[in-house]
């Protein structure tokens, strides 16, 4: 049996049928990659929009720069060469970071971003080094300029604040943001390594000049008041400051105390032995202003006369009502003194002392050179006050009768004076 030929027949169309649904399955297929490309490219645009603005918040984050107006014109160059350098690291950083985000890349994602905080922090420092140091270079200056740097500081130390704070040195910048200083030598110090310095103890320097004015004034210096003085001084010389400045600095005599131990002066381990050292010093010239104030005080105030006119009365009659007061002290009795006293009479442990301002006249030991003080302190003149002799043989009983109308402070001490008790 002689099967048909089919050879030729059909072929064509069936080979165009399957051509036609390949075809349509190959435009499906090519679609379906089209769209996962499309979404794909989609989705990495949303993702690159999400990198971008992230760069762009990095960015924004950035400092701006550095305020080089706190800077002289010579630091100006420098500084802002290292600011754009960082700006332009940061920027980089920022955009790969955004990147490694992107692809997954997370942990080196991190990295970065530390690197990123640590330009910001370096940009931080490098702004408060600069705002620090125009505020110790204008103090420095204005000290310089005032007189009020001590003698303390050393002429090396002196000579380097200087040199720093007049732009002498050059000025670079780490990585940090840290500002060093360079000479043309190679030497090199760090910003905070800048030695400070001390200024004159004018508040304390002020202090220990009334006190001695105080001690001229009564020419005494009793155990209660030396106590006073010694701590008064301890309260102006708290600081290690304090008392390099009135140990070195020319308030009272030229070369301040004359201590040529520098071990003693700059050995911080020394500062209570220097303390001590400085309270005794100046303790010792109270004591020998009061014995320089004695003598003065007798001759100035001996030998002066008295005459009657209304004023000179006027005045009589106070050092008679104060004088009184002061012979009712005798007797534990400050009630007339303090009547006409115009400062203020105070008695603390059986121990009474006439306070005129911050320093008081103590009668505890009352004696002439007590009361002439106090006369002086109420305003009575000199030519009315008696001397400092006639006043210590008044009240040791040497007393010469003296006529009627002329009553004067001899007689008025010995009438006021408690009778002894048998």
């Amino acid at each position: 049996m002689q099967l048909p030929d089919y050879s030729g027949q059909g072929v064509e169309g069936i080979t165009n049928a399957d051509a036609m649904n390949n075809s349509k399955l190959q435009d499906q297929h090519f679609q379906q990659q089209m769209n996962v490309i499309i979404a794909r490219k989609r989705e990495e645009k949303a993702k690159q929009a999400k990198a971008n603005a992230k760069v762009e918040k990095y960015i924004n984050a950035m400092p701006d720069g550095i305020d080089t107006s706190k800077l002289p014109a010579k630091y100006k160059p420098g500084v802002q060469e290292w600011a754009k350098n960082k700006q332009l690291e940061f920027a980089q950083l920022a955009q790969q970071a955004a990147d490694l985000e992107s692809s997954g890349d997370f942990t080196s994602s991190i990295a970065i971003k530390n690197r990123m905080t640590e330009i910001e922090n370096s940009f931080k420092n490098i702004d408060n080094q600069l705002v620090q140091f125009k505020s110790y270079k204008d103090g420095f200056l204005e000290d310089s300029q005032n007189g009020m740097v001590s003698n303390s500081v050393n002429t090396t130390k002196r000579d380097l604040l200087s040199s720093v704070y007049t732009d002498e040195f050059n000025m670079t910048f780490s990585d940090d943001g840290s500002i060093t200083f360079l000479n043309e030598e190679g030497g090199y110090v760090n910003f905070d390594e800048i030695p400070d310095y001390t200024v004159k103890n004018n508040k304390g320097a002020s202090e220990i000049l009334n006190m001695n004015e105080a001690v001229y004034r009564s020419g005494k210096m009793s155990p209660s008041t030396q106590r006073l003085y010694r701590m008064k001084l301890q309260n102006i010389t708290k600081s290690r400051d304090e008392v390099l400045s009135l140990a070195t600095d020319d308030f009272i005599t030229e070369g301040g105390l004359g201590i040529l131990d520098d071990d003693l002066l700059y050995n911080e381990e020394r500062t209570d032995e220097l303390r001590n050292m400085v309270i005794d010093t100046y303790m010792n010239m109270f004591n020998e202003t009061a014995k320089t104030s004695i003598k003065k005080s007798s001759r100035r105030s001996g030998g002066r006369s008295r005459s009657g006119t209304q004023s000179e009365r006027k005045y009589q009659a106070k050092m008679d009502n104060i004088l009184k007061g002061l012979g009712s002290i005798g007797v534990d009795n400050a009630r007339e003194l303090d009547v006409y006293t115009k400062g203020v009479v105070d008695i603390i442990d059986g121990k009474p002392s006439i306070w005129y301002g911050e320093y008081p006249v103590e009668l505890d030991d009352m004696d002439a050179y007590d009361v002439y003080e106090v006369l002086k302190r109420e305003g009575v003149p000199d030519n009315m006050i008696p001397s400092v002799e006639s006043i210590d043989g008044m009240m040791n009983g040497n007393v010469e009768e003296e006529k009627p109308e002329k009553i004067d402070a001899k007689a008025l001490i010995k009438k006021h004076s408690p009778k002894p008790t048998n």
